[in-house]
């Protein structure tokens, strides 16, 4: 999803153009055409249009990150913010007003790292599958599952996801069908297939978009952009699931080749490394983000920094794994093996908020993990250091900027997109953020507690 992608209610310069020459020529004809006959004494002035205007009353409005507006209220207009208000100041005449004095506004909330379309019923079976790009049910059995995770997602207060890896660009066709209006979900930055080396054969080597070499793989990413995806995804190693390794899958020349393919079309790269034994080369060759990795050094978070490089540790979605080892058929001694790599994680992220590197907010949330999807931001408060502040800043501001689109989202401001949460109590404790009361996306309500029944 480009940024043009979602700033559709703008119009083309040209059209502009064209507009005024219209209008112009309509203002000469109309005064040619005038009748000489005076205008009547007292002329009916026309009748003054209704507001287009929503107004939300908050006991505050965090409009962004460390941002508050205390007693402010949030002013809507169709698709968009208008602005915020400050307390007693004048509302508009004719708005529309909406009372949530009782609660808090927040920006909506952004998960840079999911895969929406990698699904499990239980009917299925006792125990959930090993490899997620394995499932064998067809898309129509997929279908419903996706739809259910969408609606979670929007029902912590996730309004817009970045997808990182689906079957036969899936997840592109329910981001499609998520903007038609056939489905209820947050907007998607889908990456479709992803780009894989044959050294992860054979766990994934039915899949398409396997690509081994620089030209293979700049043909590859080629491919993908034209199919529509957002994001370019890159298995730069091994690591998933029950398999805590990291070893290299592709060399610096392979991903530089990528990422030059993605960035000369305007498309940015994320890179999947679990040990960081990768990602020296990751930020040499100037990728947008990094996923997973452990074990960086001073240096190379220094050079992050530098570059701006983000960090999306996904630390809790370890955590889900760990504490369903049975439920997923992993040997019971990975107990130790998922605490000692979540260890891990946590120190680097430590390590990479006190060297100033841009963390970002992603679950990596699969099978029955999505409503779980915020949870890294309580990791990130309770185990990283951050202040609620902050971790919201890696679910809002950060992650916009991430996904390019940091001048349409991930702020309450005039003219971007009207995606705010409603949520009971303030930010004093990250633990707040769940309490979810509203989610508007684009001005519309998408969920609210009572209609869910909750």
């Amino acid at each position: 999803m480009r940024r043009s992608d979602i700033v559709g209610d703008s119009p083309h310069p040209r059209g502009r153009a064209r507009a005024a020459v219209v209008l112009g020529l309509a203002t000469l004809l109309g005064l040619a055409c005038r009748p000489d006959d005076p205008p009547a004494d007292k002329p009916v002035p026309p009748a003054s249009p209704a507001s287009t205007l929503t107004v939300y009353r908050f006991a505050r409005v965090v409009t962004a990150p460390h941002q508050v507006v205390e007693g402010g209220a949030v002013v809507v207009d169709g698709k968009r913010f208008h602005g915020v208000l400050a307390a007693g100041e004048a509302l508009p005449a004719g708005a529309q007003l909406v009372d949530y004095t009782r609660y808090t506004a927040i920006p909506g909330l952004i998960d840079a790292h999911t895969h929406i379309t990698f699904c499990w019923d239980p009917a299925w079976g006792e125990r959930a599958p090993h490899d997620p790009f394995q499932i064998a049910q067809s898309k129509e059995e997929l279908e419903p599952l996706v739809a259910v995770n969408a609606r979670t997602l929007l029902s912590l207060g996730v309004t817009t996801i970045r997808d990182l890896g689906s079957d036969n660009m899936l997840d592109l066709e329910t981001g499609r069908r998520i903007e038609a209006g056939e489905l209820v979900g947050p907007r998607i930055f889908g990456a479709g297939d992803g780009v894989w080396s044959s050294r992860l054969a054979p766990k994934e080597s039915n899949r398409p978009g396997q690509a081994d070499g620089p030209e293979q793989i700049a043909a590859t990413v080629r491919r993908e952009i034209e199919a529509g995806v957002h994001v370019v995804k890159l298995w730069a190693s091994t690591g998933s699931d029950d398999d805590l390794t990291g070893e290299r899958t592709y060399s610096y020349e392979e991903i530089k080749a990528a990422v030059d393919v993605a960035h000369a079309r305007g498309i940015p790269v994320a890179v999947h490394d679990t040990l960081g034994v990768v990602t020296d080369d990751v930020v040499r060759a100037g990728a947008d983000s990094v996923e997973h990795p452990r074990h960086l050094s001073p240096e190379t978070l220094a050079a992050m920094r530098e570059r701006g490089v983000a960090y999306v540790p996904t630390i809790h979605h370890n955590h889900y794994y760990r504490d369903n080892i049975e439920r997923f058929g992993f040997s019971p001694d990975k107990h130790a093996a998922f605490d000692a790599f979540i260890a891990d994680n946590v120190a680097t992220a430590r390590a990479a908020h006190a060297a100033g590197v841009s963390i970002v907010m992603g679950s990596d949330a699969v099978y029955t993990a999505f409503d779980q999807s915020t949870r890294e931001l309580d990791v990130f408060v309770r185990d990283v250091g951050m202040t609620p502040m902050e971790a919201l800043a890696t679910a809002t501001t950060n992650a916009a900027k991430l996904l390019r689109v940091d001048d349409q989202l991930g702020a309450i401001r005039p003219a971007y997109l009207a995606d705010f949460v409603v949520i009971d109590g303030d930010l004093s404790q990250i633990e707040h953020i769940h309490n979810v009361v509203a989610v508007v996306k684009e001005g519309a309500v998408v969920f609210e507690k009572s209609a869910a029944g909750k």
